[in-house]
């Protein structure tokens, strides 16, 4: 049996499928795995000048951070190799420091089950046909809530950089298993288009690198930040441990729904207490007789 066949099959799914893809026309990772980053102000360092130390941006706004552990390596340019994608809704909660996430999902087209105890971070599902029409907490919560990409891949750094902008190895930091949030419109936009390059010439995204490059960009403030541009890279020929990869990072996938779907249960449970420990607080209470004539 082929590799692609023995992928194809894996858990009784296409490879599409597992991948989070389609071929029609129509958590929280384990500390095992490196997460994919994007820088949005300069890392300061300082350099010699003429004999004097001058403070200045070692690394720029879009650099990538690779962070493994409580390592941190920056590169200008990555290669990737998407083997899965999923999608879900974000929240960070600034009183707790948590981020608030829905489950895993190919699509946010329904009722996604949270780790706060509800679906959805609080979101209306569906479409929203008048927006203005909306409470004001109603948007208040759609504004707050994000929907995010979630890739699942190998990545190498093409000039990786340690924080003082000092060249590292690059044979070091290639093939590295990785998972990488993207919220940002611009960003999806162009992966999304590589991805449908892809998808029209009958390719999966494993079967192709990705080049993505940092670009700066800045909101009418003047505070900047970073977004992703994407470009279609080298063929690449599926190997038997591809098999593996992919495996494990549905697995991966798994486990990061696991953990949010054991916070939705403890926390609706939560709510369900309190609703009935009120409710009995007010069958408890006495009642006041009153005369009526």
């Amino acid at each position: 049996m082929s590799t692609e066949l023995a992928v194809a099959q894996e858990r009784g799914q296409s490879m599409a499928e597992l991948m989070g893809v389609s071929m029609s026309g129509g958590g929280e990772a384990t500390p095992s795995i490196a997460r994919i980053g994007m820088l949005h102000s300069p890392l300061k360092g300082e350099i010699e000048v003429n004999g004097k130390m001058i403070k200045t941006d070692v690394v720029s706004v879009g650099a990538f951070i690779l962070t493994r552990g409580e390592e941190k390596v920056y590169s200008d340019g990555i290669t990737v190799r998407i083997f899965a994608q999923r999608q879900q809704w974000q929240r960070w909660n600034s009183e707790t420091e948590e981020m608030e996430k829905s489950v895993l999902a190919n699509s946010l087209n329904g009722d996604m089950k949270d780790s706060i105890g509800g679906f959805n971070l609080g979101r209306p599902s569906g479409w929203i046909e008048d927006f203005n029409a909306l409470p004001d907490a109603t948007k208040q919560v759609i504004r707050s809530v994000k929907r995010v990409n979630v890739y699942y891949g190998t990545v190498s750094l093409d000039n990786p950089v340690n924080d003082k902008g000092e060249a590292l190895d690059y044979e070091t930091y290639r093939d590295i298993p990785f998972v990488m949030d993207v919220k940002n419109r611009d960003s999806l936009k162009s992966i999304n288009g590589v991805m449908n390059a892809l998808k029209r010439k009958n390719m999966l995204p494993i079967m192709s690198t990705i080049k993505l490059s940092g670009v700066e960009d800045s909101i009418p403030t003047g505070a900047t930040f970073g977004k992703i541009s994407a470009a279609t890279g080298d063929k690449v020929d599926i190997v038997e441990g591809d098999n593996e990869m992919l495996k494990d990072f549905i697995e991966l996938i798994e486990y990061s729904n696991g953990k949010i779907l054991d916070l939705h249960h403890e926390r609706a449970k939560a709510h369900t207490d309190e609703d009935e420990g009120l409710v009995q607080e007010i069958l408890n209470n006495d009642f006041v007789d009153v005369d009526v004539d």
